[in-house]
């Protein structure tokens, strides 16, 4: 008579299967854990080294941010300085020119012309006066032009004034000051 196992070994073969298949599922699962562990730390790893770094960049933000606040300061101060240099400067240039001007006078200031004011003011210098004739008044303000540090002559207006014993004509005139340099003088007549 042959021999006739009657165990279940089929059942046995699938249960080490079985236990096979869950041990590797097991492993698996441990494997892929560790694994997205591993990536977990290193991706924190990362953040909070990029964290530092971005903190360290604002601390130096701050740091240029405080000396950029210095350097606009220092910059407004020195404009003030220069402004204020240009002041000064304006000033000293200026400071003679009514006296030039009052030396100047005869000079460019035809025959026949009588002033009777002169009023200083940013936009020139506003003359009034009578003239014998119009080309009289002319002629001033070709001298006045061909002077070398005035000019920009416009006549505002000028009429004759038939209340007076001589026939003046009276106009009105403003000029500025081109140039306040002592090397161009007046010409003479």
């Amino acid at each position: 008579m042959s021999n006739i196992n009657l165990l279940p070994w089929r059942e046995s073969a699938k249960e080490r299967q079985k236990q096979a298949f869950f041990i590797l599922i097991g492993v698996s699962c441990a494997v892929a854990a560790a694994g997205v562990f591993a990536v977990n730390q290193y991706f924190n790893h990362q953040i909070s080294a990029q964290n530092q770094r971005n903190q360290f960049l604002q601390h130096e933000i701050a740091i240029l941010d405080t000396e950029i606040g210095q350097i606009n300061e220092i910059k407004a101060q020195k404009q003030s300085l220069v402004n204020r240099m240009k002041l000064i400067d304006t000033l000293q240039q200026s400071r003679n020119v009514s006296v030039r001007l009052f030396n100047d006078l005869p000079v460019v200031v035809s025959n026949g012309v009588y002033l009777q004011s002169l009023n200083f003011s940013p936009l020139g210098i506003d003359v009034v006066g009578k003239a014998e004739a119009y080309n009289r008044v002319a002629s001033t303000m070709r001298l006045i032009d061909g002077s070398g540090w005035l000019g920009q002559t416009t006549i505002n207006s000028i009429f004759a004034n038939d209340t007076t014993l001589m026939k003046l004509s009276e106009f009105s005139m403003r000029f500025s000051v081109l140039n306040n340099n002592k090397s161009n003088p007046a010409p003479k007549q």
